[in-house]
């Protein structure tokens, strides 16, 4: 059962007239001018600050939502309304509202308050499913998914956390096989070029749904925000140009918009840019007439997916989840009547589940689940770099400060290991420096790979990595999970710009680590793993031993020896491939001054390729990830995005690998 409402605002005041699905026509009316177009811009305002607040509506305010409630529905309509709800033989009426003038538009019809009650809402009423209609010339029928629906996130811009939390909220679904989370299109680089290149290559949804802002420009027209631009500048979108986009794209599957989005509701020259998305062709679209929390928007929307996609409730209609959703949102504060729900036909049951068939996803990560842009990251080709992630550091440090005391200097503690090894190489000379270098790694020879290294060596794909770590870690991790590939570790001499690099190499099939007394002639990087250890060490399959960078000289006087800033011609060939693809950092830190000298090394003082990422260690500095985000000394002042390591990192690494196969 449905009734149509429709209300205008004229020179004679807000009339209202109706139509019921089985015919019913009941005369049209004038509200009052009491309880006018006034009175309706009042309680607009002062529901909105109740929002904004995070607070309840007062006594006052709710008994100014009775008096509207009772003159909207009132005689004829009042009965007519009734008389469906006993029709519908308990199951909810959906109610639409058509808004014929943009100020209409504003107003929270959503917290009418039925008369004779506090929390009456119209918005609430579980037996009445409010809705803003819309109308369209494209057709609408409930269409049925056979399987789970798929949800895809849209986050333009550097705030990750937005999409973390909503997978996080999305997990239960998403492990019963009810949602399908497809790979967001997020980032600091998603301009209107990036987001309809990824929206026409990318898995067509069921359910869209944007995480940022909203508004409406000074032409009056519906816009969304874009990744700003190189120079910091906002970028927006029209409501209108994403909607021919979806329109073109998807029109035989979306279902669903979901505008997390400060004002997707607020009315431009055009209508909102929900009502532009709903025209252009989704069965629904649901946003937000007030900015709210981020928390708030987030259980809103969480709060629908669990009622909408759930295989037990086996519904699909999106009246009843958002109707559920003001409930929850209730219990806390006004921000409930920030949500608002735009239909395109004449039903809110937008999925239909009657086939349907779910299984359980395999448990493929912690409940903690992969950051989404390091998903999207680990899913196509990358360069890896590998900073500080074993003990030698410590136990080199510990060694130093001993023998140093002995002889006499007692070092502060609190210097850096660079500082210590400069020091060190001032005082005693680079021979002793070397020797005690030597001592404090073959006091622990076998020391295993670390668990992260390990982990993300079973996800590198063929081409140039880079390892900071004295020992061969990285490279014997590779070899071990890509035993079909040619693995090539390559140490750039130390001492000259011109010496000969030692080059080892473990053959596609084979156990051991052999040295190659020249480079290839030419590298297939489309086949082989190659590896820069560009600190030196030792070398995998031997304890050979050769130069490492150590002292504050050794990085500033020329980050590989003698050779400066610029590489030698033999790895320019290599070094072309990091250059233009995603990077993915490891155990570095922006504050640490070799990891940046570093950076600007491999990228020639450019920007990193978009969509680089950096795995901040457990103890890194409260600090860092804004630091990395904003692009304080880093090339180019490019702008990285950060997640901190978390003790489920490794295992949910592991489960990707096992998903994605050999």
């Amino acid at each position: 059962m449905w009734i149509n409402i429709e209300v205008g605002a004229g020179a004679d005041g807000v009339s209202v007239s109706a139509s019921g699905s089985r015919g019913e026509h009941p005369p049209a009316h004038t509200l009052s001018p009491e309880l006018g177009m006034p009175a309706l811009q009042s309680l607009a305002s002062k529901v909105g600050r109740a929002v904004r607040s995070g607070g309840a509506l007062d006594l006052a305010v709710v008994k100014e939502a009775q008096a509207l409630y009772g003159e909207l529905l009132k005689d004829d309509l009042r009965d007519v309304l009734a008389r469906l709800r006993e029709a519908s033989k308990g199951s909810p009426v959906l109610v639409r509202l058509f808004l014929r003038e943009r100020a209409l538009l504003g107003i929270p019809w959503e917290a009418l308050c039925r008369p004779g009650t506090t929390e009456g809402f119209l918005g609430t009423d579980p037996k009445l499913l409010l809705s803003r209609g819309v109308t369209s010339p494209e057709p609408w029928e409930p269409r049925d998914v056979l399987g789970a629906v798929r949800v895809l996130a849209i986050a333009p811009g550097r705030d990750e956390r937005s999409l973390v939390v909503l997978r996080e909220a999305l997990a239960p679904s998403i492990e019963a096989g009810e949602v399908e989370w497809l790979d967001p299109i997020a980032g600091p680089h998603i301009g209107a070029q990036a987001l309809f290149d990824r929206l026409r290559r990318g898995k067509t949804p069921h359910v869209l749904h944007w995480l940022g802002h909203g508004g409406v420009d000074l032409s009056g027209n519906p816009v969304l925000r874009l990744a700003d631009d190189e120079y910091d500048e906002e970028v927006w979108i029209t409501a209108e140009a994403l909607g021919n986009e979806l329109s073109a794209r998807f029109s035989e599957d979306l279902r669903l918009v979901i505008l997390e989005a400060c004002e997707g509701a607020k009315a431009g020259a055009l209508g909102s840019a929900a009502e532009i998305l709903a025209r252009a062709g989704a069965d629904a679209v649901v946003a937000h007439l007030w900015p709210v929390k981020a928390d708030v928007a987030r259980l809103c929307s969480s709060e629908i997916y669990r009622s909408l996609t759930g295989s037990q409730q086996g519904l699909g209609d999106i009246g009843v989840s958002v109707t559920a959703a003001r409930r929850t949102l209730l219990v806390q504060s006004a921000e409930a009547f920030s949500p608002v729900l735009f239909l395109r036909g004449p039903g809110s049951v937008i999925f239909d589940f009657s086939d349907r068939r779910v299984s359980r996803q395999r448990e493929r990560r912690s409940s903690r689940g992969l950051s989404p842009a390091l998903h999207s990251l680990l899913e196509k080709p990358f360069t890896m770099v590998l900073g500080d992630l074993e003990e030698d550091r410590a136990a080199l440090k510990a060694e130093l400060l001993s023998y140093m005391k002995e002889s006499g200097d007692t070092a502060p503690e609190t210097l850096s290991l660079s500082a210590l090894t400069q020091r060190c190489a001032l005082k005693f000379g680079q021979e002793k420096l070397h020797v005690l270098f030597q001592q404090a790694l073959m006091t622990s020879r076998e020391v295993p790979v670390p668990p992260l290294a390990r982990a993300f060596a079973r996800l590198v794909a063929p081409g140039v990595h880079v390892t900071l770590l004295w020992r061969p870690h990285l490279e014997r991790a590779i070899a071990e999970a890509h035993p079909q590939r040619d693995v090539r570790a390559i140490q750039p001499s130390l001492l000259s710009a011109s010496g000969a690099p030692l080059v080892v190499k473990r053959a596609a099939g084979a156990a051991a680590w052999k040295m190659e007394p020249d480079l290839p002639k030419r590298f297939d990087l489309d086949r082989e793993l190659v590896i820069l250890r560009l600190y030196g060490g030792y070398a995998a399959g031997s304890p050979v031993f050769s130069h490492p960078v150590l002292t504050e000289d050794d990085h500033i006087h020329g980050l590989l020896g003698a050779i400066g800033f610029d590489p030698p011609v033999w790895m320019e060939e290599l070094l072309s491939r990091p250059r233009v693809q995603p990077g993915l950092f490891v155990g570095l830190s922006a504050l640490d001054f070799r990891h940046r000298m570093l950076l600007r090394w491999l990228y020639d003082q450019r920007q990193p390729p978009s969509d680089s990422m950096a795995i901040l260690t457990p103890d890194v500095d409260a600090s860092e990830p804004k630091i990395w985000e904003r692009g304080c000394g880093l090339p180019g002042g490019g702008r990285i995005a950060s997640v901190i390591e978390h003790p489920e990192l490794v295992s949910e690494l592991a489960a990707l690998a096992r998903d994605e196969g050999p």
